[in-house]
């Protein structure tokens, strides 16, 4: 797995701006405190949201039929290509231009004017190229589908491409804002995507109905209407973020003249940054591709007209649906910590306080594995019930063969966000080409194994043996990436003195995580026919027994005597204090 969500076209930007730090830090404490609030909030809503569009889409496709595995195929294309193509540019090269170009007399309106057009000019070119090769691009990033199932998919990624080109205007918009220190909208705008796509699939089963699971029943007049709803989310987002691009009071307008833009100043960093999300693209794939005979078994049966059978063989919609729900902890826990810490280890890797930058890194690393590690173990036990909630067509069998997935990709969580904070030690010290280096043997996990899947394994179990894969491969990149900090900071001269530290909290949380594991499995063996008697009985069981596992782990840390935990604790003390003062 990679740290890029498909299905979210803001994703790419993660190790992009990273890569090409610009003068955010320079703010007031006070300032980011608030900015941050309000990002976060915004990122917690629309990932609720993004739950609920999932569920009604799942009602209308059904869970592991040849229609969902086509409409991923179809939604995942255009997303896939900005991230690489066009994310990358925008985020790792023209951005910190876009910074610089805000201190010249007009404030940046003729420099974003010549950008602005350029952008829409590249990703229109692009857009049409990618339509004219949609079945060479489908087969490339989702495998062989086959039949009808490949021809809806192609079908529909005809009209899905014109995402390329609003995400490419949503990027522009929203780095024009942050640069003028306007974060809310630009992490609020996918909530309107959300919204518009709820809407649409509430339109759609009141005309269409539910349980469209058969392609061959997707006329014209569907397929141009799913289109509308997920392509218009993206030109609904656009417009709001217009909106407020409007009010900094610059002058754009369609303008020529491309010189003097920065394109052939190219930093190293950024260079190396879309090398480093081509290589994470392939790996993505890689695990969409072993998925292929799954998607070969349920086409099958549907053909013999044993459908109730097919939610025993989870697919590319269960990839995209357990990828919503790995992301709840990296996407509010992981890049919160990470992004706090990040200021204070790019001004020690500045000043060349080398032990300063280990310091930060090593206490941020065992902060960071503590609420991982807890929701590793909670996202393992309550796998099947999740899995159940977030995808609403589907049954208990399904539910638990989707929970496998889930619990495939979540044996990677504590390496993957432990990799996340390694970059960005690297990126402080302006270095791209290491986090490129790590993300090969990452890769390599993912595409290593489609064959022996694709062969050897039960088509059942594919997509868990994939997910399982990518977890490899997370801990590959983190052992790699951990072995090549160690060598960096050695060769400054710095003495490594927080090795034993680290293996030791690491240690303690492997031990309290097992604990809780096992009260949380046990639990979860004992309530099994009570969790799957109705969706609300498992949301208030599951969230009990949740409440338990995180009693457990935090009372068995607590007498390992990690201090982490400690720390965090009197954080959210104080947090908890000052509010009520």
């Amino acid at each position: 797995m990679t740290e890029q969500n498909p299905a979210d076209p803001s994703a790419e930007s993660a190790d992009a701006t990273a890569a090409a730090p610009v003068a955010r830090a320079a703010t007031p404490v006070r300032r980011m405190m608030r900015a941050s609030a309000v990002m976060a909030s915004g990122s917690i809503v629309s990932r609720i949201l993004g739950f609920v569009r999932n569920g009604l889409m799942s009602l209308i496709v059904v869970n592991a039929s040849p229609v969902s595995s086509a409409v991923s195929a179809a939604n995942f294309l255009p997303n896939s290509i900005w991230i690489f193509i066009g994310g990358g540019v925008l985020n790792a090269i023209l951005v910190p231009a876009i910074v610089r170009a805000t201190k010249q007399a007009d404030r940046g309106s003729d420099y974003v004017s010549r950008l602005m057009t350029l952008v829409v000019l590249c990703s229109a070119v692009l857009t049409a190229v990618c339509i004219a090769a949609v079945p060479l691009l489908v087969r490339i990033t989702s495998g062989d589908l086959g039949g009808s199932t490949l021809s809806l998919a192609i079908a529909l990624g005809y009209w899905m491409m014109p995402q390329i080109m609003f995400s490419a205007l949503y990027v522009m918009a929203g780095q024009l804002l942050n640069a003028h220190e306007s974060f809310g909208p630009y992490q609020w705008a996918p909530v309107l995507n959300n919204v518009v796509g709820i809407l649409g699939a509430i339109v759609f089963m009141a005309v269409w109905g539910t349980s469209n699971g058969d392609p061959g029943v997707w006329t014209t007049p569907m397929i141009l209407a799913l289109a509308a709803f997920n392509v218009g989310g993206s030109a609904a987002q656009v417009a709001f973020l217009w909106i407020y691009v409007r009010r900094l009071g610059l002058h754009l307008r369609p303008r020529w003249g491309f010189r003097g833009l920065g394109l052939g100043k190219l930093s190293r960093i950024g260079l190396w940054t879309l090398a480093m999300l081509g290589v994470s693209q392939l790996g993505i794939y890689a695990t969409r591709w072993a998925t292929s005979g799954a998607a070969d078994a349920v086409q099958r049966l549907h053909e013999q007209g044993r459908t109730a059978e097919i939610g025993q063989y989870p697919g590319l919609w269960t990839i995209d649906s357990v990828n919503l729900a790995f992301m709840i902890p990296q996407g509010i826990i992981t890049v919160s910590l990470v992004t706090a810490a990040f200021p204070g280890i790019s001004r020690s890797a500045a000043d060349h306080d080398h032990d300063g930058v280990l310091r930060q890194y090593a206490r941020t690393s065992r902060l960071l594995a503590v609420p991982m590690m807890l929701a590793t173990v909670v996202f393992i036990a309550l796998a099947g019930p999740i899995m159940w909630v977030i995808i609403l067509g589907s049954d208990p069998v399904g539910a638990r063969a989707n929970g496998w997935v889930l619990a495939g990709y979540m044996l990677g969580l504590v390496p993957f966000a432990a990799t996340y904070l390694v970059k960005r030690v690297f990126y402080a010290y302006e270095d791209g080409r290491t986090p490129f280096l790590m993300q090969i043997p990452n890769t390599l996990a993912s595409l290593v194994a489609v064959a022996p899947i694709l062969l050897l394994v039960d088509p059942r179990w594919a997509a868990a043996a994939a997910t399982t894969a990518s977890a490899l491969g997370n801990l590959l990149c983190w052992v790699v990436g951990v072995w090549l900090l160690n060598r960096r900071i050695r060769a400054t001269g710095t003495e490594i003195t927080t090795m034993r530290t680290n293996a030791e909290v690491m240690v303690k949380l492997l031990i309290a995580g097992a604990l809780s594991l096992g009260a949380g499995l046990g639990l979860m063996a004992l309530l099994q026919d009570a969790v799957y008697s109705s969706r609300p009985a498992a949301l208030v069981i599951c969230s009990a027994i949740g409440v338990l596992m995180t009693a457990v782990f935090a009372a068995t840390a607590w007498l390992l005597r990690v201090q982490e935990l400690r720390s965090l604790a009197d954080q959210v003390l104080r947090r908890v204090s000052r509010r009520r003062a």
